[in-house]
């Protein structure tokens, strides 16, 4: 016979297994997720990956011509371009691993409520 006042631990643990493999998917997309952009004449592309480490680099050929001024100003815009596309990537996966961690914890919170009503 189960004692009403022992929280459900089969129920405990799976939160906690949900928790961790949501702590581990977040991870793996900050690991090998990547983000590509271009500036604006499409000359200089970039990636990024998740960290926001340089990972790729493509510059049109002839674009070196044109000055290591101009060709930086490109690869800046470029980079600055990856970078907001993969903030922005990062925030959304962060918003969402917030909210599961906040459901696990209502989960939780409520299991543990119920056991106090009871006594």
């Amino acid at each position: 016979m189960t004692d009403p006042h022992i929280p459900d631990m089969d129920v405990a643990l799976q939160q906690a297994q949900l928790a961790q493999s949501s702590l581990e998917d977040f991870m793996h997309g900050m690991n090998t997720g990547t983000f590509t952009a271009t500036d604006d004449a499409r000359t200089v592309e970039v990636t990024i990956n998740g960290r926001q480490w340089l990972t790729d680099l493509y510059i049109e050929d002839g674009l070196l011509r044109l000055g290591a001024e101009t060709v930086g100003a490109r690869l800046n815009e470029a980079v600055g371009n990856a970078q907001a596309a993969a903030t922005a990537g990062v925030e959304a996966q962060h918003e969402q691993l917030i909210a599961k961690l906040e459901d696990i914890a209502a989960t939780l919170q409520s299991q543990v409520g119920s056991l106090q009503g009871d006594g």
